[in-house]
């Protein structure tokens, strides 16, 4: 695809480095350290923690779901006292976070499309037209960048002056192959194509037939992909938890997917489970150990009924339940937000059990979100 041409930038307000850049990092009176943990350099007192990783320290009155909403819940305080900002690492909420500090009272305007941009990279979420082209856009540009080993500060500087660029108007993605992949998966849920059915308030299934994933091979494969971490849209997945995610945002999804040999079961939890968000619905099982947004997943009563299904089943294969959960990793396999698949070894295999059973037991564990 074609970026961009970068659009004039407006002057930033405050200075930024991003750790592994090859400059020194500035003095500043005050630090926000933004998207991320800390490091022995914060000042207690002194620097500002704006982020929703887990742990943070980041105040009660800015905090929101994503980094780029705490950052624009701040900006929106008009508070000056801080003149650098720091980050340690590149994906979409990072980037916009700290674009909407630097660039100020600038940002607040699009905060509906920089919010929903930074929710469609962190936690598979659904986002408006604008916002499916401002997160493809540059998720697409930070993975050229870091193929191309841009240091890390040039590589924020190039994207800010694409952030500024599409929501200046100065873009049109609308064919972009990529949005036309999400767009067709909503499609396939509106016209039925993909049963959809909603049992509980917290609890729906979604059932692909044997008619969309052909004989298997690539029609499998894409019905049976677990995109990861900012991964960009592309035709190489058939039902983008983004479109799932906008029917059905706060719940568990189960994923049943029709294939010559049985069924294919996949248990997601919502995409943003991983981190601090305290706007959103928090399901059962999940601990948090207190390191780098890493939790233990130890939920009794979905156990109860995985063993259930186990005892009903008659496929070669285990129901296996995840133990940990990082933003990058579940289950050995299948990935993150998936908690719970048939498996055989490490590969997803077949089940027995038919969508409608296997959705009976799984959504009991979840009566208490009625």
């Amino acid at each position: 695809m074609c970026f961009v041409r970068p659009a004039p930038r407006p002057e930033l307000q405050r200075k930024f480095h991003i750790q592994h850049s090859q400059g020194p990092r500035p003095s500043a009176d005050g630090v926000i350290y933004c998207d991320g943990g800390t490091d022995d350099q914060f000042r207690a007192g002194v620097d500002l923690q704006l982020s929703h990783w887990i742990p943070n320290e980041t105040p009660e009155r800015f905090k929101a779901d994503t980094s780029t909403e705490i950052c624009l819940n701040f900006v929106a305080s008009d508070d000056r006292r801080f003149d650098l900002v720091l980050n340690n690492h590149a994906d979409v909420d990072g980037v916009l976070a700290v674009f909407t500090l630097v660039a100020g009272a600038w940002a607040l305007p699009h905060r509906r499309t920089l919010i929903q941009a930074a929710e469609m990279g962190d936690f598979w979420a659904w986002g408006e037209r604008p916002a499916q082209a401002l997160f493809q856009s540059l998720t697409l540009l930070i993975r050229k960048l870091q193929a191309d080993k841009t240091d890390p500060n040039a590589l924020y500087l190039r994207c800010f002056d694409h952030v500024f660029a599409v929501l200046a108007g100065e873009s049109a993605f609308h064919t972009e192959p990529g949005l036309t992949s999400l767009s067709d998966s909503v499609q396939l849920v509106e016209r039925g194509d993909i049963a959809r059915r909603v049992l509980g308030k917290h609890f729906a299934q979604y059932v692909i037939p044997r008619r969309l994933t052909g004989g298997g091979g690539s029609d499998l494969s894409r019905a049976l992909r677990v995109p990861g971490f900012n991964a960009p849209l592309s035709s190489e997945c058939l039902l983008w938890p983004q479109a799932r995610a906008r029917f059905d945002r706060e719940q568990v999804h189960l994923v049943s997917v029709e294939a010559a040999a049985g069924w294919y079961h996949d248990l997601w939890y919502p995409g943003y489970v991983w981190a601090d968000t305290p706007r959103s619905w928090r399901p059962a099982g999940l601990r948090a150990q207190g390191d780098s947004n890493t939790h233990l997943f130890d939920h009794p009563a979905l156990a109860d009924a995985v063993g259930a299904l186990a005892g009903l089943e008659r496929a070669s294969g285990q129901w296996t339940l995840a133990r940990q959960l990082t933003p990058f990793s579940s289950l050995e396999g299948r990935g993150f937000p998936v908690v719970l698949s048939f498996l055989a070894g490490d590969a997803p295999a077949a089940s027995s059990l038919e969508p409608e059973l296997v959705a009976q037991h799984l959504a009991e564990a979840y009566t208490d979100a009625l």
